[in-house]
Formats: structure tokens, sequence, C-alpha cells
């Protein structure tokens, strides 16, 4: 099974990259930035260029900021302890910046996201393992790549954004954070997920799940290859 986990307000309780926007940008960048994010007329990547561009603090002072934020979800360490017992391959995908994510993750966890270089301004980039083409999600393109890697079938998406959603339909199974944005897309599409709190639900479902006979259906659940 490959599992794959947003950060930002999944892993993590608040969104860190907005509670660096809110302390930095002297703009509403609610109002002028995810208004073009959710028409499509920019993407998450341009999205997290143009709020970063003007950011002139360098990393040491965003993490002072963020540490008092920066709580993990609780039943975390029991979710890794899960895949690590199950052989499951879990893996962070993200539209946030790798110097928050690498410092607040336990260390080994693998994660993806996107690159970003400080010289008075944050300048976002793709990493270079990801091609990204014109019109291609990050995430749906991080999603296949370690499919193909892995060689793993059975897929899991588990967020809470609006940014989340593509990915999470390109996976068999999704759990989204109880109300946010990704739980009420997904229940106004009828796309089925599990909405959940704590990981410790997140465990005991994917837990449950491993456990059934092949091939029995679990109520509301997609079969494979579905969305």
């Amino acid at each position: 099974m490959l599992i794959l986990s947003d950060f930002d307000g999944t892993i993590t309780c608040a969104d860190l990259t907005n509670e660096v926007w809110d302390a930095h940008l002297r703009y509403d960048w609610r109002k002028e930035l995810l208004t073009l994010s959710a028409s499509g007329q920019i993407t998450p990547l341009e999205l997290l260029r143009r709020g970063y561009a003007d950011v002139d603090r360098p990393a040491e002072e965003l993490l002072a900021l963020l540490r008092p934020h920066a709580g993990l979800r609780p039943g975390f360490d029991e979710l890794l302890a899960l895949c690590a017992r199950r052989g499951w391959v879990f893996h962070v995908v993200s539209h946030g910046l790798p110097f928050y994510i690498r410092e607040f993750l336990p260390p080994g966890t693998a994660f993806s996201c996107f690159d970003a270089v400080f010289d008075g301004r944050w300048r976002v980039t793709v990493p270079e393992a990801v091609r990204l083409g014109p019109g291609d999600d990050f995430k749906i393109r991080v999603l296949d790549r370690l499919k193909a890697a892995t060689g793993e079938a059975a897929t899991v998406y588990i967020g809470d954004g609006r940014l989340d959603y593509p990915a999470a339909r390109s996976c068999d199974r999704v759990f989204a954070v109880r109300g946010s944005a990704l739980d009420v897309l997904c229940a106004r599409d009828g796309v089925p997920c599990t909405p959940f709190d704590s990981f410790t639900e997140v465990c005991a479902a994917l837990d449950l799940g491993d456990e059934r006979p092949a091939g029995a259906a679990r109520a509301g659940e997609r079969a494979p290859g579905r969305g």
C-alpha cells in the first residue's frame, strides 16, 4: 500500500505557510491570491511563488515564528509506526517548502514538496525529481512517480485542502480532516472519503481494512482505479 499525506493543516494542525503569509505579507493575500487560485487563473506553484516572493525573512526567522504553531496532529507517530509494521510506503506530498517541512517532520520521513532558495526574497521552484508539464498537477505527478518506483497499486490519500482534491480523487481511498475543504469537496461531488480528527482514527480504519478478506468491499469505499 502507498499512503500519501499532505503536510500543512493535515500532519500539522495549523497551515504553516498561512502563518508565514499572515505575519509578513502586507496585503490581503487570501482575497488576492486565493481568489486567483480557486478560479484556476494561477497554479499551486504560481500561488506559492507569488506569496513567498514578498516574504523577506530568512529561514531561521521564519522557523522561530512557526515553532509555536507546528504541533503535529495527534496519532501521527502511531501512523508512522503502523506503516513500518505493515510494510506500507508512507510519503508526505506538499505544496509547502522544505525549510520547515524538514524541520518539523520526524527524522527520516520521506517527503516531496516545492523547492525554494532565499536571496533576500524566497524563490520557489519545482524540484528536479518531478517533471511538471503544462496543466500537470504536482501532487498527482508525485503520486505517479511513487507508484512507478514502488510498484504499489493500492493508494491512500490523507489531506485537508482544495489543492489536495485532484490527487485525492486519483487514489483508491481518501481520508479528509473533518470539516476541511477536502471533506466538503468530496461530499459535494459524491467522492467517498473518511473524515477524521486524529491519525489514531486513520490507523484504526486502515488496520481494520487491511485485515478484511481479499475482495471484500468497505462501506463507502471506491473501487481501485475510480476517480
